[in-house]
């Protein structure tokens, strides 16, 4: 049982957000779209759009076409109370790929807070109910805890993450793995009701589900990045405008901030998390400048181990110290989860992919894809990570690229994170190694630099100290401002065309 929760680990999260109404039904829950909505009011929003959903059948997944509206997020609470696996289709992405999720998770019903021209388009066959109302057509009605159906299907939600084949993967995560996910914070962070928590990211991607649920779960606030403009720059404006004390954010957004984090002073920042990337300690020494009360926690983990698994407390000592490559750990993993170190035939070895396993790992792919991600191994089932790590005498797991980002250069075998960590501490920008194959079929590197010019002799000079020849680039290319995909990551796709 989660602590100080009410409910088990096979019954919705949301069931905690109903633990935070009874005992804080004044305080705020959420500030989205300039407005900030308590618990109390924040409920009657749920429990309106909960009466909606058609009592005629049972939905086993309800899609959520989202706004950066507080009915969107209401929505998600009430699927969630509903028992249905709520899956977040999102209008920024292209129509056929949001009908390709329709699909696959077969849905019937969408609950949307506006109408658009491709919302009609991919919702042919499907339900949808309009769920944007006005205030005083919400009948207030007394709070019933024990009002809402219990879980019948094990499924809390479905995101979808990029495929090989280029069929995106369903991931369908239960209950049950983020009820593990949300005890592991419970138990090892004092969140209280006073803290404000930043929720930056899109909600078809998981860190949302950490930044939205947190909060609601010990009666805290949330707070919802404007979805216009560069989002970016806004979130250093939140921090210091609402006193933010916990916010978990992609490590890019420090490169693109970077002229002003010695200026920045945030006081009121307790936790600031960072997970999605690999996290440099150059530049987290500059932003640890700008938190005179905060801790710095790196986490890793793929959507299928559930938003989170491994964490690393940093530390300007011992972090410079167990730094590889300028990279700071990933850390230990969570209680209940377990890894294995694995080459190329799932035999244990040093240096190799990680292998996880344990309660928040998923039971598969939607509708069975890409089963060859799993492996069963002494009765215990892993996932195949695909990042490359290895174990320091400390006990932390220490990353170095991914698998699939290891090429061979003359015969040998490189790994293109390597170079692209050695450029990068040398010119202080973003930097992107891409392996092409020539003419005469022979691998070449060529390096994408975020910058507008490059002394190319003198970065050349620089590299040969610590790079043997064949891993130096061929090319070097710089272009101005990196392309970010929506999760604000950058976004590799961009420079296979180029």
């Amino acid at each position: 049982m989660l602590k100080n929760s009410l409910y088990q680990f096979e019954e919705p999260i949301s069931l905690g957000f109903l633990k935070s109404v009874l005992s804080f039904p004044e305080r705020n829950a959420v500030f989205v779209a300039e407005q900030y909505y308590s618990y109390q009011r924040l409920w009657e929003l749920v429990d309106f759009i909960y009466r909606q959903i058609p009592t005629d059948k049972t939905y086993q997944t309800i899609g959520i076409y989202c706004n950066n509206d507080i009915f969107t997020y209401a929505s998600i609470l009430a699927v969630n109370l509903y028992g249905a696996a709520y899956v977040p289709l999102n209008q920024k992405f292209p129509a056929v790929r949001n009908k390709n999720y329709i699909e696959q998770c077969a849905l019937k019903l969408i609950l949307s807070s506006s109408e658009s021209v491709e919302l009609t388009m991919i919702s042919k066959d499907v339900k949808v109910i309009f769920t944007k109302v006005d205030n005083h057509e919400i009948t207030k009605r007394p709070f019933q805890f024990t009002s809402y159906k219990k879980t019948e299907q094990p499924i809390s939600y479905i995101l979808f993450t990029s495929g090989t084949t280029g069929i995106p993967k369903g991931v369908p995560v239960s209950h049950s793995n983020a009820n593990y996910f949300f005890n592991f914070f419970l138990s090892n962070y004092d969140f209280n009701e006073k803290d404000r928590f930043l929720q930056v990211y899109e909600l078809t991607f998981d860190g949302s589900v950490f930044s939205f649920f947190m909060p609601l779960l010990v009666g805290a606030c949330c707070y919802v990045l404007p979805d216009e403009g560069i989002k970016v720059f806004k979130i250093p404006e939140y921090l210091k405008n609402f006193n933010i004390t916990v916010v978990i954010l992609v490590p890019s957004v420090l490169r693109y901030i970077e002229q002003y984090i010695d200026v920045f002073l945030f006081p009121a920042l307790r936790y600031s998390f960072f997970a999605g990337e690999a996290l440099f300690y150059e530049l987290v020494m500059r932003w640890k400048k700008s938190l005179p009360n905060g801790n710095i926690h790196n986490f890793y983990g793929p959507t299928e181990t559930t938003i989170l698994c491994t964490r690393y407390e940093f530390d300007e000592k011992k972090s410079n110290e167990e730094s590889i490559n300028g990279i700071v750990p990933l850390g230990k993993l969570f209680e209940g989860m377990s890894f294995m170190i694995v080459d190329e035939n799932n035999q244990p070895i040093d240096k190799g992919e990680l292998c996880i396993a344990g309660h928040q790992v998923i039971s598969g792919y939607l509708n069975n894809q890409n089963q060859d991600r799993f492996f069963i191994r002494d009765s215990v089932r892993y996932y195949k990570t695909g990042d490359m790590v290895s174990l320091n005498k400390n006990g932390n797991l220490i990353f170095y690229g991914r698998t699939d980002r290891q090429v061979k250069i003359n015969g040998f075998r490189v790994e293109l994170g390597e170079i692209e960590n050695t450029i990068s501490n040398y010119t202080k920008t973003n930097v992107v190694v891409m392996c092409n194959s020539s003419e005469n079929n022979m691998n070449k590197l060529i390096a994408y630099i975020e910058t507008k010019t490059i002394n190319e002799n003198s970065l050349i000079e620089e590299l040969r100290t610590f790079l043997p020849n064949y891993m130096i680039p061929q090319n070097f290319i710089p272009i101005e401002k990196f392309a970010l995909n929506l999760n604000g990551k950058i976004d590799r796709e961009k420079f296979k065309n180029i």
